[in-house]
């Protein structure tokens, strides 16, 4: 192994299309510049180590750790990972998908070898299953894609188109403190979806057709019709039961600060709120004023994240 060997993978937002992507519809999500840089040494492993106490605390990224260096046939008693993440845990952008990525980056460059991104997804999705239980791939995707935008629809392999947008998308991201589980919104909702699936599907249909709406009105450049579509899938979302009062209060918020659209973005429960906002200094402070720490992106016209 040569020393030290290192790996980075982004964060993301999903812009549309969320829990619906876990049953096979598509969403729009876009990469972002921060995410997470894991760097391999020898020692005695697996072990995780972080300037994040939530990482040292949770005994899942060791095990992420254990089961990638096993997948690329290291010897996991002799990795040790150092992770350094730009990334709020449970607030929607991706952390955990980003952490296993970085890793699998990481550790395929201590064994000398470059991941396919057919590989990068296959095993990204299925490491993040430690976290999330029923992930959608879409995470790991925008991990390893880095800062684009792109539709995304679950398979083996999925399908990942990347967009060429017509104009930037200026968006507001907004989270509380509190993380959230993912995999508890998850779970809860293909729990209600089992003993109601022919309603699920048909609001899971419905979120499709916003999908591809909102791509259409991405790539124009038409951030009005954006926002029209953030709106209707946050409609659609909380008839699933993943909004919460949180949610809608930032949501809300943003909407009276000239917002085009809002809607929750990740799993739900209140983690994050993702906002069409052309003024993002305005609806950035209207939702530090209702509680939330917030992250103003835009996403160019190649897809990229640039500077907001």
């Amino acid at each position: 192994m040569s020393e030290p060997a290192r790996g980075r993978a982004a964060g993301k937002v999903i812009l549309l299309g969320e829990h619906a992507v876990v049953y096979g519809r598509p969403a729009l999500a876009a990469g972002l510049a921060r995410g997470v840089v894991a760097e391999v040494r020898r020692g005695a492993g697996p072990a995780l180590v972080s300037e994040r106490p939530e990482l040292g605390a949770d005994e899942r990224p060791a095990r992420a750790v254990a089961e990638a260096a096993a997948l690329l046939g290291l010897d996991p008693t002799t990795i040790v990972v150092t992770v350094r993440s730009a990334l709020p845990a449970g607030a929607g952008l991706g952390s955990s998908a980003a952490l296993v990525v970085a890793v699998l980056r990481a550790l395929a460059a201590a064994a000398g070898r470059r991941l396919a991104l057919a590989d990068e997804l296959t095993l990204g999705r299925r490491l993040e299953t430690i976290f999330h239980g029923h992930p959608s791939g879409v995470d790991p995707a925008a991990a390893a894609l880095g800062p684009v935008c792109f539709r995304f629809v679950s398979g083996e392999p999925p399908a990942v188109t990347r967009l060429t947008l017509a104009a930037p998308l200026p968006l507001v991201l907004g989270f509380g403190d509190r993380p959230r589980s993912t995999a508890a919104a998850v779970g809860g909702l293909r729990a209600r979806w089992a003993a109601e699936p022919a309603r699920h599907e048909r609001l899971f249909d419905e979120i499709a057709a916003i999908v591809e709406a909102g791509v259409q009105a991405a790539e124009a450049g038409d951030l009005a019709a954006l926002g029209r579509a953030f709106d209707a899938n946050q409609a659609v979302l909380a008839a699933l039961g993943v909004s919460s009062a949180e949610t809608e209060a930032l949501i809300a918020a943003a909407r009276r600060a000239g917002a085009l659209g809002a809607k929750l973005t990740g799993g739900g429960g209140g983690g994050a709120v993702v906002v069409v906002a052309p003024e993002p200094a305005r609806v950035a402070a209207a939702l530090a004023r209702a509680g939330a720490r917030t992250l103003a992106v835009t996403v160019g016209p190649r897809g990229e994240e640039v500077a907001a």
